[in-house]
């Protein structure tokens, strides 16, 4: 786990440097995150069914999706495996990660930058 100290630290000095407006913001989050990223990882996520009802189902995610989705909001889309297709899935949609450390270290910092 990192201190308060040193996500602030890695959000100012490694993320959004240089960054001057929000689509700059943007692009230093997708770039963070194409860069720390381990994939794939699974993840619990709450699926809508076409009945409208929700599921939750660990699903195996394989990448980020489009940077053109953008990260200033809070929630930002991944690429999901779902038998033989790829689907969007909302990061805000998922929970009990099993990545490696670094992986949930980079979720660690997303949150902490959101909640400020």
């Amino acid at each position: 786990m990192l201190t308060d100290e040193e996500m602030r630290y890695r959000i100012d000095y490694e993320i959004i440097v240089d960054a001057y407006d929000d689509d700059e913001q943007s692009m230093g989050w997708y770039y963070f995150f194409e860069e720390t990223l381990e994939f794939p990882f699974t993840a619990l996520a709450q699926l809508k069914k076409r009945d409208g009802t929700t599921e939750t189902k660990r699903v195996k995610i394989i990448g980020l999706a489009s940077k053109e989705t953008g990260f200033m909001n809070e929630d930002f889309n991944f690429d999901m495996e779902q038998g033989q297709y790829i689907r969007p899935v909302a990061y805000a949609t998922l929970s009990e990660f099993k990545a490696s450390e670094e992986t949930l270290e980079a979720f660690q910092i997303w949150d902490f930058y959101w909640r400020r």
